[in-house]
């Protein structure tokens, strides 16, 4: 029974402005928080308010999804990217199988075959190996073709996305391009449905 349903307001209009489940000084916090969130905090400061405490996890979840879903309905704006009741607790989640595969993989290069640490002399006369082997310029062609459409090369979430549609008649396309670090026709560009199609 750790978890706990806080809110932050904003200082300037005391308007509240985000919801969420945490644990610890997770209310207070500024790690680990959304481009929006660090945007409208930048601008208008912020403060936390606890809602819920000594609850378990999923009972966190079930009030921060239902508190969500009130104050959408009663017309407040709030800068969360979802509707509440997923993510993980804090900062000790355990990895999941895939992100130990991405931390492997992301090793690769630093160890020999016998799995020993390289040493910076042996890094250091790797790279130098490296240097000078070029791509073509047909063979970068190819490459940049074959990332065309491919969606881990996106700049954006899919919350993200539905995020700039949503907000297109509250916030101007320069507002949401400096959130995002877009180009302001691009913000154009992913309102008119031009660029993630495949995102509704």
């Amino acid at each position: 029974m750790e978890y706990y349903v806080y809110q932050h307001r904003a200082i300037d209009t005391n308007k509240i402005f985000y919801v969420g489940k945490g644990k610890g000084i997770r209310h207070a916090d500024k790690n680990k928080r959304s481009r929006y969130w660090k945007f409208f905090v930048e601008k208008h400061g912020f403060y936390s308010e606890i809602l819920k405490a000594n609850l378990d996890e999923d009972f966190a979840f079930l009030i921060e999804k239902e508190a969500i879903n009130i104050y959408k309905k009663r017309g407040i704006k709030l800068v969360n990217l979802t509707d509440g009741g997923e993510g993980c607790s804090g900062y000790s989640h355990l990895h999941t199988a895939e992100s130990k595969a991405k931390m492997s993989a992301s090793q690769i290069g630093n160890t020999n075959k016998n799995g020993k640490t390289l040493s910076a002399k042996s890094k250091e006369k790797i790279s130098k190996a490296k240097l000078g082997k070029h791509l073509s310029i047909e063979h970068c062609k190819a490459i940049s073709n074959g990332l065309i459409g491919n969606k881990h090369t996106a700049k954006l979430t899919d919350d993200e996305v539905r995020f700039v549609r949503t907000n297109k008649n509250i916030m101007t396309h320069i507002e949401l391009g400096k959130m995002f670090g877009l180009h302001k026709n691009t913000i154009h560009k992913i309102w008119r449905f031009e660029r993630y199609k495949d995102v509704i």
